[in-house]
């Protein structure tokens, strides 16, 4: 087997935000310590299934890690490197909310491993941080950088989302500039879309919400690409973009369909080309993990034609994009000749081009990428 990436899912928060659909709960604080060994149990039952696997990037995600008291958090990871062959320059990213992050925390972090922090940002002006529902401010953001860089911590991302209902060019100028002014590695910029079951949902249905131009929108993507560029940062994956050699590993593995493993509720894992699914809620996780339960609720296994597929969708996330060579050697040249009218087309709309073997996304194909993926399921 492949070395593989293993993301833990922690589906805590303090708040949740207004445009939140992620299984992410308020208000769970008595189950932290049950889920936190419910979670080392699965990482145990998984090692017994798979064998000695080795390990090449690790991401606890959620929800808010940074929220789990550390003595929880040192017993996962100690029972992730007991369980399992992590490589020696393996990469540890915790995802954590600004306002969540103080030195002791920092450097028990630090101790236990972890290399890489993701900051949530998400906007420079605290009017719509609040407007968002955010518990940080952009103080305690700069605060939170300081911190980190003190107790060792050189690979830091911040998550940043623009169209935001009341946010102008300017305030997406300030986000960029705050950034370019700390000591961040990589950025992940997205475009913000409003989700079902949110409370900005039903505003929205309602009428109530700021409409957000979309050639606004498109305007700070782009000034997002030509700002960080001139900086330095190299935009690597359509809403990604790094300082050299600061690529998240973890989410690489995504986009190349490399296989992953993930434990918690909610998790997600593709191995041996099946993917499973978890169950989303963190008490019946429990429950079911305690009850010696799979806690599964989905499981498919994945066909070499839509397995091609989903390579080339992700794969042409990557800006460098896909290797049309690499998929005919592993897939044959059969099945990419299902795939080669639709390139054909998509080339003569300008969304596709060819840079040798690699087949990449135009300019205009980056504000259709939708388009195009879907021309491959």
């Amino acid at each position: 087997m492949d070395p593989v990436g293993v993301y833990i899912h922690i589906p805590f928060c303090t708040k949740k935000c207004n445009y939140c659909d992620f299984p992410s709960y308020p208000g769970l604080e008595g189950i932290f310590h049950s889920y936190g060994e419910a979670v080392c149990l699965e990482i145990e039952r998984i090692a017994s299934e798979y064998g000695n696997i080795s390990v090449q990037t690790v991401f606890f995600g959620g929800g808010t890690p940074s929220l789990l008291p550390v003595p929880i958090l040192s017993r996962i990871v100690n029972t992730l490197m007991q369980r399992f062959r992590l490589s020696e320059d393996a990469e540890i990213t915790l995802e954590a909310n600004p306002g969540t992050v103080h030195r002791e925390k920092a450097a028990a972090w630090r101790e236990l491993g972890f290399n890489r922090i993701s900051l949530g940002l998400q906007a420079a002006q605290d009017r719509l941080l609040q407007l968002m529902g955010r518990i940080h401010t952009r103080k305690m953001f700069v605060e939170s950088i300081e911190i980190l860089d003190k107790y060792g911590f050189h690979n830091l991302n911040a998550d940043i989302l623009f169209g935001v209902p009341g946010q102008s060019l300017e305030d997406w100028l300030e986000t960029l500039d705050l950034l370019l002014q700390t000591k961040i590695h990589h950025i992940s910029a997205y475009s913000l879309q409003i989700e079902k079951d949110t409370p900005w949902f039903k505003l929205q249905k309602k009428g109530e919400l700021p409409y957000v131009d979309e050639s606004l929108e498109r305007e700070m993507y782009y000034q997002a690409i030509e700002t960080l560029k001139k900086f330095g940062f190299h935009h690597y994956e359509i809403s990604n973009f790094s300082k050299p050699g600061f690529e998240c590993r973890h989410n690489l593995k995504y986009w190349t369909g490399k296989p992953y493993i993930g434990v918690g509720a909610a998790a997600h894992s593709f191995i041996r080309d099946e993917r499973t699914a978890n169950i989303t809620n963190p008490a019946l996780y429990i429950q079911k993990i305690k009850a010696n339960v799979s806690p599964m609720i989905s499981s498919e296994k994945i066909d070499p034609e839509e397995k091609l597929s989903e390579r080339l969708i992700l794969g042409l996330r990557i800006i460098d994009g896909v290797s049309m060579l690499e998929l005919e050697q592993e897939f044959g040249p059969e099945a990419l000749d299902r795939h080669r009218a639709a390139i054909e087309r998509m080339e003569k709309r300008n969304l596709l081009y060819f840079d040798g073997d690699m087949l990449r996304l135009t300019t205009i194909g980056l504000d259709y990428a939708n388009q195009v993926w879907m021309e491959f399921l």
